[in-house]
């Protein structure tokens, strides 16, 4: 089945780390679709960085189910697709009255008329999309590195804002947080020790979370004197201030994820989570725990934390002020060789 170029609906998943191991996929479709609209379905907040990709964009309400998208969607789209596997995703879709429909296999996607495709979970997150890419005669996602282009107005602004937080020659976006599973967090404890060293080198720490988060934020800046990045900013806003910074490093998280798609150099910490299906599609030095079967990623030591860290400061050029990042893939240097737990994944 060959059924582009059309009017194409693309439902995004609700988490941010969901939604940017999507994008190579929505790029991938855009590309193929340029002769004609490619519109994606999402949360109100990760609009404006659809919007970067050059495709419409559809805020998604939280309940939005089958009557939802009878009144918002149906007529407006000759192919729909979605990046969810819920029940509730895949009412959406029926409800969509698109003339073609796909879905992952299961949870009634049959039942409900949806041209069903399989999803390989042994593979990277990117490739989740791959079985409706190949259906409508599209190349799968790439497993380079991706990169979410951020217009020059929004880089300019996320160097005056880095300026305006630090007064160190250079920064390093902390990331503590994560969302949904509680296993994935790095202590706040060893945060606080990986960047009071980072800071004793004159790196300053800046402090990123999502709403709701604000506590552990707060509790990590007193702790080191960092400052913190406010949660209410818009999350394009967000992403040029990561974007600006000379390194991150942070959990398994979306905010991780978002800064290594938008070329800041990035240190990922994992614990029960594997790199091999959620390591960032921008490219990152991985650091697992040693031994890696614990899983247990407050067993991560962080001197070996710090010192990825000062590898990946290590491919940011010297840059004047204003001037756009560089695009940096991921690293393996020397010096990181002798610790077993560190490892590069790019895929």
């Amino acid at each position: 089945m060959a059924a582009l170029p059309a009017r194409l609906l693309v439902d995004l998943p609700n988490w941010l780390g969901d939604f940017v191991h999507a994008l190579p996929a929505v790029t991938a479709l855009r590309a193929a679709n340029r002769r004609g609209t490619t519109t994606v379905l999402l949360p109100q907040a990760h609009a404006p960085l659809a919007r970067l990709l050059g495709v419409n964009a559809i805020a998604r309400p939280a309940a939005a189910g089958f009557v939802w998208a009878r009144r918002h969607l149906a007529g407006r789209f000759d192919v729909a697709l979605t990046a969810r596997h819920s029940s509730r995703s895949k009412l959406l879709l029926a409800g969509s009255g698109a003339p073609v429909r796909l879905a992952s296999a299961g949870r009634g996607s049959r039942a409900l008329g949806l041209i069903a495709f399989p999803v390989r979970h042994t593979l990277h997150q990117r490739h989740d999309l791959d079985g409706a890419l190949d259906l409508l005669g599209v190349r799968g996602a790439s497993d380079g590195e991706f990169r979410l282009l951020l217009t020059d107005r929004l880089l300019r602004g996320g160097v005056r804002q880095r300026a305006l937080l630090a007064d160190l020659p250079r920064t390093a976006a902390i990331l503590p947080a994560s969302r949904g599973l509680a296993a994935k967090r790095y202590p706040l404890l060893r945060f606080s020790t990986v960047a009071g060293a980072l800071a004793d080198e004159g790196v300053a720490p800046v402090v990123f979370v999502g709403p709701g988060e604000e506590a552990m934020a707060l509790e990590l800046a007193r702790r080191v004197c960092a400052v913190v990045v406010p949660t209410a900013w818009p999350l394009h806003e967000i992403a040029a201030l990561l974007a600006s910074c000379d390194a991150a490093v942070g959990n398994d998280s979306g905010l991780t994820h978002l800064a290594a798609a938008v070329g800041c150099p990035t240190v990922v910490l994992f614990g029960p989570t594997d790199p091999a299906r959620t390591a960032p599609v921008g490219g990152a030095v991985v650091v697992r725990p040693d031994p890696v079967r614990t899983g247990a990623v407050e067993a991560i030591d962080p001197s070996d934390v710090v010192t990825a860290v000062r590898c990946v400061l290590g491919t940011r050029a010297e840059r004047p002020e204003l001037r756009i990042p560089r695009i940096f893939p991921g690293v393996a240097q020397p010096a990181l060789r002798r610790y077993d737990a560190l490892q590069r994944v790019g895929r």
